[in-house]
């Protein structure tokens, strides 16, 4: 099993004119939330970002679905940070989000809400975690293990 620290920046309001800071750019990984004023209420989407800004990824959502809820949405970033030694691929990011995707099934997600068929990882957030938990692991085992020790 692989291991890695997500380090969550934001939360930044979603809107037309969308200025990302540029200590948030590079690989990673961003949850989408609906809120209100500065404070996300409820994760809706989970995605990932490779070889490309968010903000060049964030626009390709405008396109498919993202203008069309009716609420406010906030966005929060998050950059890998893997073992000394390790590289980042598409691969890692893709099994990353995967994990994310099967323990938190955002409603505006379609893959890998039923089973997560890549690398386990177990995945520390820092930062701005919103709704999320503080370790996350599609290894369900492995959280139960995590949280009994923590009692």
């Amino acid at each position: 099993m692989e291991w890695c620290q997500i380090e969550w920046k934001g939360y930044y309001p979603i809107s037309t004119n969308l200025t990302i800071p540029s200590s948030v750019n590079g690989s990673g990984i961003y949850a989408i939330y609906e809120g209100s004023g500065r404070t996300p209420q409820k994760l809706l989407y989970i995605g990932e970002t490779y070889q490309q800004t968010f903000s060049q990824r964030l626009k390709q959502h405008q396109r498919q679905w993202l203008y069309k809820i009716d609420t406010k949405l906030l966005v929060a970033f998050g950059q890998v940070n893997l073992p000394k030694g390790t590289r980042i691929s598409i691969e890692r990011i893709l099994d990353i989000e995967s994990c994310f995707i099967y323990e938190l099934r955002p409603p505006y997600n379609n893959m890998s809400k039923n089973g997560h068929c890549g690398r386990d990882f177990l995945i520390f957030n820092l930062g701005k975690i919103g709704v999320m938990n503080k370790v996350i692991c599609a290894d369900n085992k492995l959280i139960k293990l995590i949280k009994a020790s923590n009692k």
